[in-house]
């Protein structure tokens, strides 16, 4: 039993990404991060996202019961910054849970950090 969340949109690069950039930011996708106790303990337990289509950002990759995905679009922004300082999304994507009323948008802000915002129906 859980929750099933769906999401539409593509978080965009803000800059095309270098082929290391996209090595590094392949190695997160689908990852169990109750495996890495290096991550700390996060809202999330696998980063649902993939590379969209056309390369030009990420998209959720269809997983079921996707759980804290502004928590782990958060999380990959920042660890991608330790790293490439330059790397950031723009853009959002529209959220639907499966209850009646359930949407809302992750967005990212003017500050460059992945939050949600409900849309009111």
């Amino acid at each position: 039993m859980g929750y099933t969340t769906r999401f539409t949109g593509t978080l965009k690069f803000k800059n095309e990404l270098t082929i290391q950039q996209l090595i590094k930011l392949k190695e997160y996708f689908d990852t169990d991060s109750r495996k890495h106790p290096e991550w700390g303990p996060q809202a999330f337990n696998y980063i649902d996202l993939e590379l969209a289509k056309d390369a030009s950002g990420l998209q959720w990759d269809g997983s079921e019961k996707t759980y804290g995905m502004v928590e782990a679009v958060n999380f990959i922004i920042t660890e991608m910054q330790k790293e490439f300082p330059d790397f950031s999304l723009t853009g959002s994507m529209l959220a639907q849970g499966e209850e009646i009323g359930d949407i809302w948008r992750l967005i990212i802000n003017e500050n460059g950090i992945a939050e949600e915002v409900r849309v009111e129906i």
